[in-house]
């Protein structure tokens, strides 16, 4: 590639660039020659005009068995061994959804088609490998799956416009076996109905738009309801507040997915935040006030909490957005952006059917 001689010419010469099957003369100015040769070779390089680079999707990860990384039975405790053994057990699969979330946003940004089709490939390919879809070999496992099922359905919701009929008839279908797998793990009469069924909330009513499925819609609803009359009158969920030092760190985990749920509901025209009287208005104050000032939350959890709390993603601007000037005081420092969350929540849709 890129071969270029002289004409008898002193002053001239031809560049010839052979890209592909095709070979492009250039008769040039002499002093030119080297520019248009490294121009001409760079444009090859990159490809047909408008095309992006995409490289190929690593290998699908179908069996999980992540361990849980807590230390004491109440999951309070973080154990830094076990911690590391679950980073390194769900490395894939977060190099996978961040990647597909991070080039999803920077499609929507672009308006690209082009740009659009990297992230559908990668998705494509998992969902032909049936990802997610193996054996689950610990409750953590049946965790994340949840989780991820949340943020590959927002992801795709963003990208469903650009896809391709072939693609829609392979990865809506499999949105659906990961939500039913999903559901039938959470909603066992033995589970604890705290955060684990928000974001199960989450990821069925993503799937439910995702996929045009009303049963998950009606699924996600009636978990919203639930969730709401989990609130107390002081703002708190009564469940997370038994998770002792890390207690405002799961009022900020789990409001991340119910405000989340709000907004899904909000693009189709309902109210979830009116549920209730209202709760979730309560629950987010609290959560805001408690990250802003975190010992607030001593009293409540009868504990010193975790100085590594985490704010959750996304929920302050979602809200902050719909209801401007209804937070007062200091505002706690959240993220906009979340893989579990589809990536940038700026760029979700403004309306669904």
């Amino acid at each position: 590639m890129g071969r270029w001689a002289n004409q008898t010419h002193p002053i001239y010469a031809v560049v010839r660039v052979t890209c592909g099957n095709v070979r492009v003369s250039i008769r040039a100015w002499y002093r030119l020659r080297m520019a248009l040769l490294a121009l001409a070779t760079v444009g090859c390089l990159m490809g047909p005009v408008g095309a992006i680079a995409c490289p190929s999707p690593p290998p699908p990860v179908r069996d999980l068995a992540p361990p849980r990384f807590y230390g004491d039975a109440k999951g309070s405790t973080v154990d830094p061994e076990l911690a590391r053994a679950h980073r390194e057990a769900v490395a894939p699969l977060k190099a996978f959804l961040g990647r597909v979330v991070s080039d999803t946003d920077k499609a929507l940004r672009r308006r690209s088609a082009a740009a659009a089709a990297c992230p559908l490939a990668w998705i494509e390919a998992w969902a032909k490998a049936g990802a997610w879809l193996g054996n689950m070999g610990s409750k953590q496992a049946e965790y994340q799956r949840k989780w991820d099922l949340a943020g590959v359905a927002l992801a795709y919701l963003k990208l469903r416009s650009f896809a391709l009929p072939s693609q829609r008839a392979v990865i809506e279908p499999w949105l659906g076996r990961i939500a039913e797998k999903a559901k039938a793990f959470q909603l066992a009469s033995e589970r604890k109905r705290n955060n684990h069924l928000y974001w199960l909330g989450l990821s069925l009513a993503a799937t439910a738009l995702a996929t045009d499925t009303p049963r998950y819609w009606d699924d996600a609803r009636q978990i919203m309801s639930e969730a709401l009359g989990h609130i107390g009158p002081d703002g708190t969920l009564p469940l997370e507040l038994e998770r002792g030092q890390r207690a405002l760190h799961y009022h900020a985990f789990a409001t991340t997915a119910l405000v989340a749920m709000a907004e899904l509901a909000a693009l189709k025209g309902e109210d979830w935040y009116g549920l209730a009287g209202g709760s979730l208005h309560r629950l987010v104050a609290r959560t805001a006030s408690g990250l802003a000032a975190p010992h607030t939350f001593d009293a409540l959890a009868r504990a010193p909490q975790d100085h590594s709390t985490t704010s959750g993603a996304g929920w302050l601007w979602l809200y902050q957005a719909r209801f401007p000037g209804r937070l007062s005081g200091p505002l706690p420092d959240v993220p906009e952006k979340h893989r579990w969350l589809g990536g940038d929540v700026k760029l979700l849709p403004r309306r669904v059917e």
